[in-house]
């Protein structure tokens, strides 16, 4: 247990680091590379990097089956079985991969059609056909990339995504700079991709020798077992496109491709903070999958109130600072010119902190097979979404459109998801709330103190925004750790996440 824990804390920690990483990159050099191509080309490149991102729908959700099966294989130690699993889903992506380069090839004949002027088209047609070639040529990567989190890995494959992201920031200012513009962007997405990819392969049968690859692994049982599962992964991933996808192509058809930077720039704030928790709470679908293998429900249901403990507190921290701190820091980052930015982000960061919460909830679902039914309430706020946005569009402009992302947000997933999850998890739902309840009132008086040194205090200067984070998160840690975790939890969380030989020494100190 002890050691599954480490691994959990470690993965989780590179993913999170990742996620960070990639966040301070972008933030850093967003207001270089705005500033180098001009709202309209940012606004371009934004648009089909939005239009790019519905390519993940090809994967027909074939990346959660992947690794849920996996893991459940894993934990049941039916090596035939994972190389079963393994065999036809590499033969799966390799077919979506090619589908993605010949969809790539259809939407650059078409370019004129989604731009008015020929240069335009132009440039769109090349950027479609580099991103694209991009796209497929990853799409077997996600097979390895699930191999090695299905065995609890996530620290190699976290690490391979901090080196194509090193790559290709080292690549962006000179690119930049010698005038190559959005190709030049779209060439260093290309090629920054392809060692991580290679890496993968090597570790992932490093980590598993017993992998083979091997046609009479192929199983249309298997196959039918994946796409059975992935069907509602599909619908989740779809209705995440429809909540989060389809803002920017909504404000630049209702108001201005202009207008897309401005909303971009509050919404990829949101969109880290989601990207952030993810990543730190991702750990857990594989984790329930091989406690689901190993039939370990008393363990599973602990870790589910833990992790959902764990998703509160961090992400109501984190939601609390992007309320509090948003404006000043878009002033500082961006400039006073796009300081409307605030308005997008706060409305966002309300719904996407209530949604977080349930993280570990969704990781259960997914873990258990028990997906179908959040996957089609996810599909029905997304249409709310949608047709709230373009309702609202009209009065409110992109103010608007964060408003339909909202409103139907929090409904789902504060009324709604809590009651399946615990229906179907044989979880008493009164216990969760109790729980839960529980952990944000301590959280609500734990942020006293940073609300306090924020509202005296806050200005649009790194040094001060950085002063203030660190003294909130100090004081806000320190009411967690007396009042919310109990000894028991601290010790689990001391044990994961300290050096082993730093850990041993602080339990002699504690009398452990």
């Amino acid at each position: 247990m002890a050691g599954t824990a480490r691994k959990l804390a470690s993965g989780s920690i590179f993913r999170m680091v990742t996620t960070i990483a990639t966040a301070l990159v972008s933030v850093l050099i967003m207001p270089f590379v705005v500033h180098s191509l001009g709202d309209r080309d940012f606004g371009i490149w934004t648009l089909i990097a939005t239009l790019l991102g519905y390519y993940g729908l090809l994967e027909l959700g074939l990346a959660a089956a992947v690794s849920r099966y996996l893991a459940h294989s894993l934990g049941a130690a039916d090596h035939d079985e994972c190389n079963r699993v393994f065999n036809t889903s590499l033969q799966l992506y390799l077919v979506l991969g090619a589908v993605a380069l010949l969809l790539s090839m259809g939407m650059a004949a078409l370019a004129p059609r989604f731009t008015t002027h020929p240069g335009d088209a132009f440039l769109f047609r090349r950027l479609i056909l580099i991103l694209g070639m991009s796209i497929g040529l990853m799409f077997p990567s996600r097979v390895y990339k699930g191999v090695l989190e299905a065995h609890l890995r996530f620290d190699i494959a976290s690490g391979l995504d901090l080196l194509s992201l090193s790559l290709r920031t080292a690549l962006i200012f000179p690119v930049l700079d010698a005038g190559y513009g959005v190709l030049g962007l779209a060439w260093t997405t290309l090629l920054a991709g392809i060692p991580s990819f290679l890496l993968q392969i090597y570790f992932a049968h490093k980590q598993l020798p017993f992998l083979r690859i091997n046609r009479r692994f192929w199983k249309r049982t298997t196959a039918r077992s994946l796409f059975s599962y992935s069907s509602y992964s599909l619908i989740a991933n779809l209705a995440n496109v429809l909540r989060f996808k389809l803002d920017a192509v909504v404000v630049a058809g209702y108001i201005s491709l202009a207008a897309v930077t401005h909303y971009r720039i509050g919404s990829v704030l949101t969109q880290y903070f989601f990207d952030l928790m993810s990543a730190m709470m991702g750990v857990f679908p594989a984790v329930f999958s091989r406690q689901d293998g190993a039939r370990a429900y008393e363990e599973m249901n602990r870790t589910f109130f833990f992790a959902s403990k764990l998703a509160i507190c961090i992400s109501s921290f984190i939601g609390f600072g992007m309320l509090m701190w948003g404006r000043a820091f878009i002033i500082r980052w961006m400039g006073p010119k796009y300081a409307d930015s605030y308005a997008v982000l706060l409305i966002l960061v309300i719904g996407v902190t209530i949604s977080l919460w349930q993280g570990p909830s969704i990781s259960l679902l997914f873990g258990i097979s028990k997906h179908k039914v959040f996957a089609i309430c996810n599909a029905l706020e997304g249409v709310a979404n949608l047709g709230l946005s373009l309702w609202l569009v009209r009065s409110y402009g992109m103010y608007g459109v964060a408003l339909g992302t909202l409103f139907p947000m929090v409904v789902n997933k504060l009324f709604v998801q809590p009651v399946y999850v615990c229906w179907v998890a044989k979880i008493d739902f009164w216990e969760y709330v109790r729980r839960s309840g529980r952990t944000l009132a301590v959280v609500a008086g734990a942020l006293v103190i940073p609300f306090l040194l924020s509202v005296k205090f806050i200005q649009p200067n790194y040094k001060v925004l950085f002063g203030i984070g660190l003294l909130s998160a100090l004081t806000y840690g320190i009411c967690l750790w007396l009042f919310e975790f109990s000894p028991m939890e601290i010790q689990i969380l001391r044990r994961a996440i300290l050096p082993q030989w730093v850990a041993k020494r602080v339990s002699q100190v504690a009398g452990d």
